[in-house]
């Protein structure tokens, strides 16, 4: 029977039988309910996450105004920078949208791993050359692109985030007010 988030990780590269067995006892899974969090501001939350069903958001305040800064759909891999590469307190919030199935592993297992198994080293390796790319994709995003723009791109990328979403959330995430959200959705 096929594991979901074995097959998750095959999206990057190949894995053997040898290496399913080696990494499935460190594998976790959770159902977690709409409007729980995974990390919160302050906590080190050291896990790799693959969503399986459901969505999540990242967040953080910014005086008292919530500001999304990233979504995390099916078949995606998440993790809290700070916490899962330097063992830091997050800076920001990761909350359940939805009902959610997840599968995790933890930062000490994948490196334990990560020291003798090449295959599991260059899957890692991958994932987060992804990560860099849709980070500076991001960046340059909020930096260089009308609002417009972003928007297009959004609803190209993720169409499923109109239905799922609350627009409040999209129009943080796209750094722009309600009311500029829907003037924009109005000409689009």
């Amino acid at each position: 029977m096929k594991h979901f988030f074995i097959e998750t990780l095959r999206r990057y590269g190949p894995v053997s039988k040898e290496t399913e067995q080696e990494l499935l006892p460190y594998v976790r899974h959770c159902f977690k309910k709409k409007g729980a969090l995974l990390t919160r501001k302050g906590q080190i939350n050291d896990r790799l996450y693959v969503m399986e069903k459901g969505i999540t958001r990242f967040y953080y305040y910014r005086g008292d105004k919530e500001i999304t800064s990233w979504f995390c759909t099916e078949n995606m891999t998440s993790f809290t920078s700070s916490s899962f590469f330097a063992h830091l307190p997050s800076d920001e919030y990761q909350e359940v949208l939805e009902d959610s199935s997840i599968y995790y592993i933890s930062k000490k297992s994948l490196s334990k791993l990560y020291k003798t198994n090449l295959e599991l080293s260059n899957i890692g390796r991958k994932i987060v050359e992804e990560y860099c790319l849709a980070f500076e994709e991001r960046i340059a995003s909020l930096h260089a692109r009308s609002a417009k723009t972003k928007y297009t791109a959004l609803i190209a990328d993720f169409p499923e985030l109109l239905q799922r979403v609350s627009l409040g959330h999209i129009a943080s995430y796209l750094g722009v007010s309600p009311e500029t959200l829907s003037r924009i959705r109005r000409k689009v």
